[in-house]
């Protein structure tokens, strides 16, 4: 687990925490964009956003943390994640092999055609010379493989693959495109829905929980 070191002030990120969830009112949202750009105003520690790979090989699609002049990740709302993570709040040398989980997320568009029982892929990476790309893929799950190997470089439960595979089918039936922004936010529902169904009832933030109980 990494924690704070001399440079950060873990009452001060704890207060700030506390001042915008309350602000906020939703004791559900960990709030972490929010949380982010109030860090950035006070300190100037620029916020990311991105993804991030847990420890049980599940994702948090849409996150935001905060990057420190010496390079270091300070993700102040990692608390949301409890034992999937690695603290409440994270700080992280840029060598941490764990940084790597916290990942920039660059926009692409895909394009899905069903032709004589395959599937053809085109996929644009925004704005990124070099990374555009056309491919049959033998199945829709197999394509929305390929379209999450593409956004992310990692290998995702089966179950991810398969919500991905429906949604980019019923885009294709539609004959619209998808962006992966737009997969990420029905990713980030699916994953919020499985998570509470693991955990048996919603997460809420300490915050709230210190007032309830």
């Amino acid at each position: 687990m990494a924690e704070p070191g001399a440079a950060i002030d873990r009452k001060a990120i704890l207060t700030l925490r506390r001042r915008v969830r309350f602000q906020d009112g939703r004791p559900y949202d960990a709030r972490c964009s929010k949380v982010a750009a109030a860090l950035e105003a006070q300190f100037g520690w620029p916020r990311r956003w991105g993804r991030l790979r847990l420890l049980d090989a599940r994702m948090c699609w849409q996150h935001c943390w905060n990057q420190l002049a010496d390079g270091r990740i300070l993700d102040a709302t990692a608390d949301q994640f409890e034992s999937r993570w690695l603290g409440d709040i994270v700080v992280l040398e840029a060598s941490d092999p764990h940084a790597t989980a916290y990942q920039p997320a660059p926009p692409w568009t895909f394009t899905l055609r069903e032709q004589e029982g395959v599937i053809e892929l085109d996929a644009v990476s925004d704005g990124a010379e070099g990374h555009d790309a056309a491919m049959p893929c033998a199945s829709w799950t197999a394509a929305a493989r390929q379209v999450l190997t593409m956004m992310t470089g990692w290998s995702l439960p089966d179950d991810i693959i398969d919500y991905a595979a429906r949604a980019l089918r019923v885009r294709a039936l539609l004959g619209e495109s998808m962006t992966s922004g737009q997969l990420d936010e029905l990713l980030t529902m699916y994953e919020w829905a499985h998570a509470t169904a693991t955990r048996g009832r919603p997460w809420m933030s300490s915050e709230y929980r210190a007032v309830l109980e």
